[in-house]
């Protein structure tokens, strides 16, 4: 028994350091998934079509990013400012579109959120009909559907006399062509029937779109040929050399192609009825009707009446029989409904009259003696009927009158359609086609065009614009046919949603029904295509910040296919649901576009906000300069301004020197309300609180020279100090002082000192004078001498008032004595 080595630790090693080792590159890769923290939501749409725009819009919760990115297939669009938002716009051109948003946090992580969009196309459709197999169904219906995206979610509708009766789902994944036959058939009862087809895309996602629907298709029940009468026999009495038409009364459809056979012997006669002339013997005709379903047939026989030829004795000569003989037929003229009875009485004011009767070939009479017979049918259904009366005289005379019988039959169906595949688009000539189907006579029809009710055609199918079957028309002989009428217009705008509709009308004269058979279409509402147009957009719009979007403009287009509307700003497409900010005031540019063609408006947009203050908290201002805004605001419309001192409204014209405090500023506008604090230094120049003086010292004294200045900022003071060893210069405050001690004669002068701030300076000067000690006693002994002065004018006033007090009022007197008593 074998047994594996066992596996040092050692030899593990390198394979521990490899795991470590990707483990470590796995962490430094970017991590895709959000920390729970963040919130990264994606706005994109699951399905749009192709061709059109696709908006979307990526924003997070998450404040510290590097970077936030959008791509929608090829195109990425990345936010640039770091508000948490980005939106992005692409047109769709490929089936494969995927949404994705990225956020970077930092070097080493970044998530994303990502969407599959589904891209896709409506279809084109197309319905054709071919004969089905006899076996099985009357009809086979193709509807045709093809540049289509994604097929496999194609819903097919068909649809019977406007009544859906089969539906399916497609499960084909392939884009190409795709075919949907269906057999229908169509009994006798039901006569007619109209298809069409509609396929319509469907997504779990999104609400159905609107379906594309086919042209409709008239198709008429199919059978075998059939009698129309109950016997497939018949006989008629032809007089020898007299002339007979034969009716093969069989009907199908498809129309039969008809066979006639004389004593079995065959004939080129093609037609459902058979001239015969010169009839000089009995004949066995027949008819034999054959369609793709069948084949019925009828047999005719005729018997011919020969003359009598046997010899009378010569007759009396009688007279002239009266023109002819006194017939008359009532009504002379009929018109008779397809299907309905009819009766016709025949008289005569003869005598002699040795036989009346009628001819006919269906019907029969009643009252086969002169001077009254009748000829009637109860169900009359041949356009060749031709009845005459006649009536023989004894005289072997004979008279014939016939009366004129119009036998019309009310068309199956009257149908409008479009002439051609294709849309009805504005400024295009068009055409629409009335189908009148199993109609007769032709020739009596007159079709009406209505649009909204109102005549805009009246056809009597003789015009170039009819497309009947070439007999309808020209054949003397009447028959059921198929005619159409066409009517040309050139398309409007106002033609969209109108109903058009015609109505075959027989025009049978004075001597027809009163009110004349008529039969009308239902309403074929026209679509046009027609260019856009853009109403209701002003020329210049206000909105407000971080609330307006474009989308909001009271915008409205106009146009068929409905147009798609796109807002550019500078020749770069917008997203219109964005929100504006104030830095994207300007014109912007609308553009409404279709397969009709494009139009384009622009619009002024003003993005207002509210008021806001990027101000500073200190401001300096000069005195007496004008009162101005220091701090401006922000804000449109532009806002009102209202100062504010110490919380109390403040309006001056000028600055005073005094003011300095703190101020505030509101602003206001339709918008909001803005207020901004801040302190207000005003500044002034230097000024000195003395003007220039002299000042004097004595040789050996000590002497100090003070300048003194205010102003704001402080002002600095500078001055023409001696450089000598007993002057010393400083400053104290707002002051500046020059000590001189024990002066001498190089110290006196001029001492300049200039004051300077930066609104300004000024000079001041003090004159130093140097004196001897005698000058200075004796400025002293005037000193003493003004005091003592002072003191003696004082006690004098004293004296003066005391005395006032005492009633005495001879001063003067008083002066002198004291005086002459020596008193002081």
């Amino acid at each position: 028994m074998s047994s594996h080595p066992p596996v040092s630790q050692s030899g593990m090693l390198p394979l521990v350091m490899l795991g470590l080792l990707l483990l470590s590159l796995l962490s430094c890769g970017a991590d895709l998934t959000c920390p729970p923290t963040t919130i990264l939501t994606l706005d994109a749409p699951v399905i749009i079509e192709n061709g059109t725009q696709l908006y979307a819009s990526c924003n997070t919760t998450e404040e510290d990013f590097e970077e936030l990115s959008l791509c929608l297939g090829n195109v990425c669009c990345e936010n640039t400012q770091k508000d948490g938002v980005v939106s992005c716009v692409a047109r769709v051109s490929d089936f494969e579109m995927r949404a994705e948003c990225k956020m970077k946090l930092n070097e080493t992580h970044e998530c994303s959120e990502g969407r599959e969009i589904t891209v896709y196309k409506n279809p084109k459709v197309m319905l054709s009909v071919r004969n089905g197999n006899a076996t099985q169904s009357d009809y086979e219906l193709q509807c045709d559907v093809f540049d289509v995206a994604p097929a496999q979610n194609i819903s097919v509708t068909w649809y019977r006399n406007n009544k859906t009766f089969e539906s399916f789902m497609n499960s084909t994944e392939e884009p190409e062509k795709t075919s949907y036959v269906l057999g229908v058939n169509i009994s006798r009862e039901e006569k007619f029937a109209e298809f069409r087809c509609e396929v319509q895309l469907k997504f779990e996602e999104l609400k159905p779109q609107h379906p594309v629907i086919s042209t409709t298709h008239h198709l008429s029940a199919r059978y075998a040929p059939e009698l129309r009468t109950n016997s497939s026999n018949k006989t008629i009495t032809v007089a020898m050399g007299g002339n007979a038409t034969l009716l093969c009364d069989i009907e199908g459809n498809p129309p039969p192609v008809y066979q006639w056979t004389v004593d079995e012997q065959p004939m080129l006669e093609t037609t459902n009825r058979l001239h015969i002339t010169q009839v000089n013997r009995s004949s066995i005709y027949r008819c034999t009707a054959t369609n793709i379903l069948g084949n019925t047939a009828m047999r005719i026989v005729v018997d011919v009446e020969e003359n009598d030829t046997t010899t009378d004795p010569p007759a009396m000569p009688t007279p002239e029989a009266p023109e002819n003989c006194g017939l008359t037929v009532t009504p002379a003229e009929v018109y008779v409904k397809y299907g309905d009875s009819a009766s016709i009485n025949c008289s005569t004011t003869i005598k002699d009259a040795a036989i009346m009767s009628w001819e006919f070939a269906v019907g029969e009479t009643s009252g086969a003696s002169p001077p009254h017979v009748t000829w009637m049918i109860e169900k009359l259904e041949d356009f060749t009927v031709e009845p005459f009366c006649f009536v023989t005289l004894d005289t072997n005379e004979q008279c014939k009158m016939k009366p004129n019988i119009t036998l019309y039959k009310l068309p199956d169906s009257v149908v409008v359609s479009a002439v051609g595949n294709r849309p009805m688009k504005e400024g295009e000539e068009h055409q629409l086609q009335c189908h009148i189907y199993n109609v007769a006579p032709a020739k009596k029809l007159s079709v009406k065009w209505y649009k909204d009710d109102e005549t805009v055609l009246t056809d009597d199918l003789q015009s170039s614009d009819v497309t009947p079957l070439p007999k309808c028309l020209n054949d003397s002989t009447v028959r059921l046919c198929n005619v159409s009428s066409i009517y040309t217009f050139t398309v409007k705008k106002s033609d969209n949603g109108s109903p058009f509709r015609c109505e075959a009308e027989f025009q049978f004269g004075p001597a027809g029904p009163l009110v004349p058979p008529s039969m009308a279409s239902e309403p074929y509402t026209a679509v046009v295509h027609y260019k856009p147009t853009i109403k209701n957009c002003p020329s210049y719009y206000a909105g407000v910040e971080n609330s307006f979007r474009l989308n909001d403009l009271p915008c409205e287009t106009d146009g068929n296919p409905p147009p798609a509307i796109e807002w550019y700003y500078n020749g770069t497409l917008i997203d219109s649901f964005k929100l504006l900010t104030r830095a994207e005031s300007g014109i912007y540019t609308a553009t409404a576009h279709n397969s009709m063609g494009q139009v384009n408006i622009d619009v002024h947009i003003t993005v207002e906000y509210a008021p806001r203050f990027s101000c500073q908290m200190l401001y300096e201002v000069e005195v007496k300069d004008m009162l101005k805004p220091l701090c401006k605001p922000e804000g449109l419309p532009l806002p009102t301004i209202t100062w504010f001192k110490n919380g109390k409204e403040h309006f001056s014209q000028h600055w005073e020197k005094h003011e300095s405090g703190n101020y505030s500023v509101k602003a206001s506008n339709k918008h909001g309300t803005a207020e901004h604090t801040f302190y207000l230094d005003i500044l002034y120049p230097p000024e000195f609180t003395q003007p220039d003086t002299t000042t004097g010292v004595v040789v050996d004294g000590n002497v100090s020279l003070v300048w003194e200045a205010d102003g704001n900022p402080k002002p600095e003071i500078q001055c023409n100090d001696s450089l000598a060893e007993n002057v010393r210069a400083s400053t104290v405050g707002r002051q500046r002082i020059i000590t001189v001690t024990r002066a001498t004669s190089t110290n006196a002068g001029r001492y300049i000192c200039v004051a300077t701030n930066k609104v300004g300076k000024v000079t001041r000067a003090t004159t130093l004078v140097l004196q001897d000690k005698s000058t200075d006693l004796l400025q002293y002994w005037w000193v003493l001498l003004l005091a003592l002065t002072a003191v003696v004018v004082l006690v004098f006033v004293f004296i003066l008032k005391g005395r006032k007090k005492h009633g005495r009022y001879n001063f003067p007197l008083q002066v002198r004595y004291t005086a002459e008593n020596g008193t002081t």
